[in-house]
């Protein structure tokens, strides 16, 4: 099944090059758990952030049959920002794994 992969930006504009390489890592996803059928990407930038190295936000939502999965990361570049969230996902749905499989 492939992953259907939704990306929103509030307040900055993505270049394509952003787009194709937070669609790809994210599309990577359904490898550890082949029930996901939606993940959704939120990019912001936060003008008004407290510090500077918190001003790009990258969420991660990702949907599939029980699962709900959801992962926030904050960084000074938003593909720093987006690796963090990812690496964070990669570790929940491990877990989730984890405990539906003994359980």
């Amino acid at each position: 099944m492939t992953l259907k992969i939704e990306l929103f930006t509030r307040n900055m504009d993505v270049d394509e090059a952003v787009r194709d390489y937070v669609s790809k890592r994210a599309a990577k996803l359904d490898r550890y758990l082949p029930e996901l059928e939606t993940a959704r990407l939120d990019l912001a930038y936060i003008k008004s952030a407290r510090s500077a190295s918190d001003r790009y936000v990258a969420q991660i939502t990702v949907r599939g049959g029980r699962a709900l999965l959801r992962t926030e990361e904050r960084s000074d570049n938003i593909r720093a920002a987006f690796d963090s969230a990812l690496e964070k996902m990669e570790r929940q749905i491990d877990r989730y794994k984890g405990k539906h499989r003994r359980g």
